[in-house]
C-alpha cells in the first residue's frame, strides 16, 4: 500500500533526537582523553601546523554566521520609499557605518522589494485597463481594430 501525501513511509522509524552509534562511541573514546588530544592539537599549532592552527582558531573563535547591522533604513512601504532606502545604504557604507559587503546584501534586499512592488503596480495598472476596455466594449456596442490597437500600445 502506498503512502498518503504528509504521511512518514516508515513511521515507526529512527526516532528525532537519536544519535549514531559510531558517534556515541567515538564520544566515550575521547571522553578519557579529551584534555591530552586538546594539549597535542595546541602544541602542534604553536609548532607552526597550519591545520591545527585552523581548528584551533576554530574552535575558540568560530566566524559570525551571522550579525545584526546597525543602519537604519527608511521604512519600505511603496516604490518612493526606494531612493531613500539606498540614500541611507550609500550613506552608511561612505561614513564606515557598514561594510561592503554587507551594503551589496542591503541593496538586493531593496531592489527585490522594487521588483515586486513594480509587479503589483504593473498587474494592478492591467487589470484596470482591462476593466476600462470591457467597459468602453459594452458602452460602444463594439471596438475596432485601431482602437484596440491603440489602447494596448499606451
Amino acid at each position: 500500500m502506498r503512502f498518503q501525501p504528509g504521511q512518514s513511509g516508515n513511521p515507526a522509524g529512527r526516532p528525532r533526537g537519536s544519535r549514531n552509534k559510531r558517534t556515541i562511541l567515538a564520544e566515550r573514546l575521547l571522553e578519557d582523553r579529551a584534555g591530552e588530544v586538546t594539549t597535542a592539537a595546541l602544541d602542534l599549532a604553536i609548532a607552526g601546523n597550519p591545520i591545527a592552527v585552523r581548528v584551533c582558531m576554530d574552535r575558540m573563535a568560530p566566524r559570525l554566521r551571522y550579525a545584526p547591522l546597525d543602519v537604519m533604513l527608511p521604512e519600505l512601504v511603496t516604490l518612493a520609499d526606494v531612493p531613500a532606502a539606498y540614500n541611507a545604504i550609500g550613506q552608511g557604507l561612505a561614513c564606515g557605518e557598514i561594510e561592503l559587503e554587507q551594503a551589496a546584501l542591503l541593496m538586493k534586499i531593496v531592489h527585490g522589494f522594487q521588483a515586486s512592488q513594480a509587479a503589483i503596480e504593473h498587474a494592478t495598472r492591467a487589470a484596470a485597463a482591462t476593466e476600462a476596455g470591457h467597459a468602453k466594449v459594452e458602452a460602444g456596442g463594439g471596438q475596432s481594430l485601431a482602437d484596440f490597437l491603440a489602447a494596448r500600445t499606451r
